[in-house]
């Protein structure tokens, strides 16, 4: 009924006719493109250090090739910025267009036109690679099937692809070099200011070694350290001290240091003299700030945290490089061999049990705050009106 009244609109079923082959014909160009990956649909999270994806698109006609477009969604405001591509390669199976999708924490939705098409991943941002759930089939892993896949060997086969940037010769005659492996990440091996040896000279597989099928590259998990060990040899040793720090005692190497590379030395996500230490120890950020009203020790404006602490373990208490008062005492030199006097007549520095500490010696650290106090001279309580002194003596 519905179709007679159409055809009665158009007053020809030859009109009308014509403009249904439009139709059917304007759907298939509208699907005449494929997304390579990440794969669409629902319920496609993807886990990573770095806020960003890769979107590839294959169409089949080149004569298309302007066609596809690309949003990043604006929320309920529809399809937002376009987006351009990063890389453009013709090849006998169609053109390949290359994006690089820009995360948020959460959700983040690309539309694909024609055919608006969507695209929904749900980003979680991780720091280290213990933190990350390679057994949930939710997550999206790239190599989880295969090293290549078959949509992507057109491009990505043993050889360089072409259009990359050559390699030099001192990549190529190393065995352990792989050009695939390049030819998706060169950006690991370039981009940031401190790599990692490997990283730096593409050694890819000195770390993912392919698995036994050659059909998976793997990507190291559980006690990351071990395989740290394989070259930084002489790390291992400080397991066996008396204190070590937490990241390097459950053996993740990757909470604080970035495999590939980053943007402070030692490929530390943050500053390494204190600024990557209150990323956990955040109740310790007030003592990195000039503020009034709070007095901050004045060695972590200038070496940070690594004057005292040792970030990987130590047989001292806090990992510190040294017992307590001998560090201190190592920059207050005037208080050098001083046991008993400071601040006031036979008021002890050590020997003595800690009233507020049970089970540890006097310190410095038992009057004094070694990172900030809102007291002059770091002092837990305030001298006037003996606050500070009825800490212990009540």
């Amino acid at each position: 009924m519905l179709i007679r009244s159409v055809v009665r609109v158009f007053r020809s079923p030859a009109v009308f006719l014509v403009l249904l082959a439009a139709c059917l014909l304007s759907g298939r160009e509208a699907v005449a493109y494929t997304i390579l990956t990440p794969p669409p649909g629902p319920g496609l999270t993807i886990q990573a250090r770095r806020p960003a994806a890769t979107l590839v698109i294959r169409v089949r006609d080149a004569t298309e090739e302007t066609r596809p477009r690309v949003y990043a969604a604006s929320g309920d405001k529809g399809p937002g910025k376009v987006l351009v591509p990063v890389g453009r390669w013709q090849r006998p199976e169609g053109l390949f267009l290359h994006y690089r999708l820009r995360l948020r924490r959460g959700r983040n939705t690309f539309v694909i036109r024609p055919g608006d098409r969507k695209l929904v991943i749900r980003y979680r941002p991780v720091r280290a690679l213990g933190g990350i759930d390679f057994v949930d089939p939710a997550v999206y892993v790239f190599h989880r099937r295969a090293v290549v896949p078959a949509a992507c060997a057109a491009c990505h086969g043993k050889g360089r692809p072409v259009a990359t940037p050559p390699e030099t010769s001192r990549f190529a005659r190393n065995p352990a070099y792989s050009p695939l492996c390049f030819s998706c990440h060169r950006r690991l091996s370039r981009q940031e200011k401190w790599l990692h040896g490997p990283s730096a000279n593409v050694l890819c597989l000195d770390c993912h070694r392919t698995g036994g099928r050659k059909t998976q590259v793997t990507i190291p998990s559980g006690r990351i350290n071990e395989l740290c060990f394989g070259c930084h040899v002489n790390k291992k040793k400080l397991l066996q001290k008396n204190f070590v720090h937490g990241p390097y005692a459950i053996g993740d190497c990757t909470v604080c240091h970035d495999p590939h590379g980053d943007a402070y030395k030692y490929q530390l996500w943050a500053d390494g003299r204190a600024g990557i230490c209150v990323g956990c120890h955040s109740d310790k950020k007030k003592s990195l700030k000039k503020s009034l009203g709070f007095y901050s020790h004045g060695i972590i404006e200038g070496r940070g945290c690594i004057a005292c602490h040792d970030p990987h373990a130590s047989d001292n208490r806090f990992q510190l490089h040294h017992p307590i008062n001998q560090l201190c005492v190592s920059c207050h030199v005037e208080l050098q061999g001083v046991r008993k006097g400071h601040p006031v007549g036979n008021h002890p520095l050590q020997g003595v049990p800690d009233p507020r500490h049970k089970g540890r010696e006097f310190s410095c650290a038992s009057c004094h705050n070694p990172h900030g106090s809102p007291y002059r001279y770091l002092l837990i309580g305030d001298v006037l009106g003996g606050h500070v002194c009825s800490k212990c003596h009540h």
